[in-house]
């Protein structure tokens, strides 16, 4: 066996506080050689599909390829391979994208955050409060006078639900992130229960498909879109219909795509986000590292972790 170096991986998991569930299950990809040690990890995203038996089966299709690889610095060369062994699951492919970045900047002093993205000079930071059934009142407590403050609906919640919550946020100015769970009406009468000039932004108000019907609120808000946003053509697709998009790391599977996808949104001149789900810290630090290259940063969600450990 040829093998360049070692690769190990694993199963993590952050215990979480505020929501219905007790935790989040990660998995991180080590690259190890000569005392150079590269570390990535990558969060399954269940509204694709992704599960944390589907993320580590990809990953150990990977092991074997990242072990052989010539030299990892050929970081574009590297990514184009895996790309015909990773099809969907964007989490594997994070994984090991990052724990690449890290290797060559532990062993070469190379921060690919820095040759990939530019800094803008003007960014507006998010706080993210989530909503759900049952939720608890003491996650108000967290918000600490932020400039937006963005409500990302986890499960559809009826209109006395959301009426019942609203009143601890009036005082904000608020980015709503409907995640494509309610329809056309239904956005409507959610805008009613909200003061409408307190309101900055609505993400993803429609389901994906539905996209167009967002004509006659685009002209009173802005509108990003997240889940309809996955591949170079919806750009396209969605340009007339958009304020501008969402973009998380492990949603492009890493550095690369991302930086070529926020490129195109930059030249026809529309608005960039950098977000996340819960994730892995791994996740969150070279998200912070590109941050200051989007109009707005939603990367503020440690409100909800209690600890993340193996």
């Amino acid at each position: 066996m040829n093998r360049k170096r070692s690769v190990y991986y694993w199963q993590e998991r952050s215990i979480l506080k505020y929501l219905n569930k007790e935790w989040i299950e990660h998995a991180v990809f080590k690259i190890e050689s000569e005392g150079v040690e590269g570390i990535g990890a990558g969060t399954p995203n269940p509204d694709f599909g992704e599960t944390y038996k589907t993320t580590m089966a990809i990953i150990e299709k990977m092991r074997k390829l990242t072990e052989e690889w010539e030299d990892l610095n050929n970081y574009a060369d590297f990514e184009k391979v895996m790309n015909q062994i990773v099809k969907f699951d964007m989490s594997s492919k994070t994984a090991v994208e990052l724990s690449i970045a890290d290797y060559i900047l532990n062993s070469k002093s190379l921060d690919l955050s820095s040759v990939l993205f530019s800094k803008n000079k003007n960014n507006t930071e998010i706080f993210k409060i989530y909503f759900h059934k049952n939720m608890s009142y003491a996650v108000f407590g967290e918000i600490k006078f932020p400039e937006i403050l963005k409500i990302e609906f986890l499960e559809k919640m009826n209109f006395e639900e959301i009426e019942k919550y609203k009143k601890f946020v009036d005082k904000y100015p608020i980015w709503l992130d409907f995640k494509g769970l309610y329809n056309h009406y239904e956005i409507k009468q959610i805008l009613k229960i909200f003061k409408n000039d307190n309101i900055v932004a609505l993400e993803q108000p429609l389901p994906v498909g539905n996209e167009s019907a967002v004509v006659d609120l685009l002209g009173n808000y802005d509108i990003f879109w997240d889940e309809s946003f996955k591949t170079l053509q919806d750009i396209f697709k969605l340009k007339d219909y958009a304020t501008g998009f969402v973009f998380e790391i492990t949603k492009f599977g890493g550095l690369l795509k991302t930086a070529e996808y926020l490129n195109v949104i930059r030249d026809i001149g529309l608005e960039t986000v950098i977000s996340s789900r819960i994730e892995h810290p791994l996740n969150l630090k070279w998200a912070k590292k590109i941050q200051k290259s989007f109009d707005y940063i939603d990367l503020n969600y440690e409100h909800y972790i209690e600890k993340t450990s193996k």
